[in-house]
């Protein structure tokens, strides 16, 4: 009796201490993992080299070869063992290419890429994910330029008094399928007129760029443009030396439009942008963002995203309306999807 009592006894301890040592392991582990991320997220991510990296920007010359080629330099000499190149494209087929694969990395407008996730023209089909690491702008402001010969003589103060007036106005609104000439279409609705409304008053609907745009309107040839960029913008400034202009602004109803429509946010051309601009002017923001290819791995767009932060004064340098980004602005790619990688950077450096 008492020899089953004690072996009673041992079984019991033997039992709690085995629960013991179990749970003293398990609170051991929690202790070595303390940051250890929910099993949906990334387990973290290490820096990896020896990447084939291809970035496609815009135009060769235009500004967005210029911050391709400069964010291809970068990425090339501070990743050991990588290539990174640079080649010309366009947003909406930098956008296509991404999220099919056929390119590693892209610049596009934010209304580019909420046009694509929504199937919008001039796209044929939805493209279902659109990934980015970073966000290399967020400043240029939709501008809508117009002679103010053309607005004296009428009395056009915004484009609400063109609907209203109804003036045999004359418009250069880009080339069809370009993003741009979609910005003014939808600006123009909101504000209750139409291209045929247009063509009706006796004005003339053109589908010119912008750089056609600009000798149009110094030979009289045209009486308003709307084209997003920066504030100053070059050949606005180039322009002023042959034309009095104004800068007509946007209602409430179409920043609304165009945010809901093409993931473009409100804002401002700050007063004193341009010598006669007095007052600010209510518009709408364009921003270009570094779209990526949805299959990179975690440990490819950490390392590229960590890259660029901590080359940031490189990418400032490239040109004096990139002297403004910050990593809070890089981490914010809407209306893209940020990368899981490139997320894990950003908060991992407390940027977001």
């Amino acid at each position: 009796m008492k020899k089953q009592l004690f072996a009673s006894f041992i079984s019991v301890w033997a039992g709690i201490l085995i629960l013991a040592g179990c749970g003293g392991q398990q609170v051991e582990t929690a202790k070595e993992n303390p940051g250890a991320a929910p099993a949906a997220q990334p387990q973290g991510a290490k820096v990896v080299e020896n990447l084939s990296l291809t970035l496609a920007g815009g135009n060769p010359g235009g500004f967005w070869s210029l911050i391709g080629e400069g964010v291809s330099s970068v990425l090339r000499e501070s990743i050991p063992n990588t290539q990174a190149n640079y080649e010309p494209g366009a947003g909406v087929p930098n956008t296509i290419n991404t999220a099919s694969g056929k390119i590693t990395m892209g610049l596009a407008h934010n209304f580019e890429v909420k046009a694509a996730l929504t199937g919008m023209e001039p796209y044929k089909e939805k493209v279902p994910e659109v990934q980015a690491i970073a966000t290399v702008y967020n400043n240029a402001p939709q501008q809508f330029v117009i002679t103010q010969e053309f607005a004296d003589k009428y009395g056009i103060q915004s484009l609400e008094d063109i609907a209203e007036k109804k003036p045999p106005i004359r418009v250069a609104i880009n080339q069809r399928g370009n993003m741009t000439e979609t910005i003014n279409r939808l600006s123009f609705e909101a504000n209750g007129f139409t291209y045929e409304d247009i063509k009706s008053w006796g004005g003339e609907v053109y589908f010119d760029s912008y750089s056609q745009a600009i000798p149009l309107m110094k030979d009289n040839k045209i009486d308003l443009f709307g084209v997003p960029a920066f504030a100053p913008d070059g050949k606005i400034l180039e322009l002023l030396g042959s034309r009095k202009i104004a800068l007509l602004p946007l209602n409430e109803k179409a920043q609304k439009l165009l945010e809901e429509q093409l993931g473009v946010p409100t804002g401002v051309i700050p007063a004193g942008s341009y010598e006669f601009l007095k007052e600010d002017v209510q518009t709408s923001l364009s921003s270009a963002i570094i779209v990526v290819d949805p299959k990179m791995s975690v440990d490819e767009a950490y390392t590229i995203t960590k890259t660029l932060v901590e080359n940031l004064e490189r990418i400032k340098a490239l040109h004096k309306n990139l002297s403004v980004l910050t990593p809070e602005i890089m981490s914010n790619v809407s209306p893209a999807q940020l990368h899981p990688g490139a997320e894990l950077y950003y908060k991992e450096a407390g940027f977001k």
